[in-house]
């Protein structure tokens, strides 16, 4: 597994908590209400300890949102919430909607949105920090069991981020994970690492 220094860490942990703050500010216009997205400590972990990282067990049903991304490196973006999270997310956003515990064509748009405009600032941020272009592509919201839903993504380690959504006085946890291979999480370093070296 890639081995990053704290300082390295704490670099990338700056620019996703500009990215997150860019998202609260337009999810809270989304929502008519103040949003608050907490951005703790970043981990790189093995994938298959990815969830056990999240307090997740692979029988857990969850929604992810997934936004490929290329440019500099290639790689998967998710957002993912527990399903029972996903649908307070959804009648925070889409109030008097949901009557029902189902996942409607607009309940899952209203996710994919809501996922690609966190991921798309979260990445914005490094690629901005970084110097470096990173491209997204169409996000698609896969569910499932957790275990399941890991099994399908590309890539063997995991950048993670645990984030508080704080919306009309709700608590709803959501997950971020950005699936790397070798390769792409190498490339990520040096850039992190050039990027260092350029103003320390």
């Amino acid at each position: 597994m890639t081995d990053w220094s704290e300082l390295e860490l704490d670099a990338l942990t700056e620019a996703f908590n500009v990215g997150v703050g860019s998202a609260a500010a337009v999810l809270s216009k989304m929502v008519g209400a103040e949003v608050v997205l907490s951005v703790p400590e970043l981990r790189v972990v093995d994938k298959a300890a990815a969830l056990a990282s999240f307090g997740l067990a692979v029988s857990d049903r969850i929604c992810a949102v997934v936004q490929p991304y290329g440019g500099a490196f290639e790689s998967r973006a998710l957002l993912m919430f527990t399903e029972a999270r996903s649908y307070d997310l959804v009648r925070a956003v889409v109030p008097d909607y949901m009557t029902d515990m189902q996942m409607g064509d607009m309940a899952q748009d209203a996710l994919i949105e809501v996922g690609n405009l966190v991921l798309d600032a979260c990445l914005t941020a490094v690629g901005d920090l970084l110097a470096c272009t990173l491209t997204t592509r169409v996000p698609a919201l896969v569910k499932g069991e957790a275990g399941e839903v890991m099994a399908q993504m590309e890539g063997n380690e995991m950048m993670l981020l645990h984030m508080l959504f704080s919306i009309k006085d709700k608590n709803i946890d959501g997950y971020v994970g950005f699936l790397l291979d070798q390769q792409a999480m190498q490339a990520l370093q040096q850039a992190v690492a050039r990027f260092l070296s350029a103003h320390l």
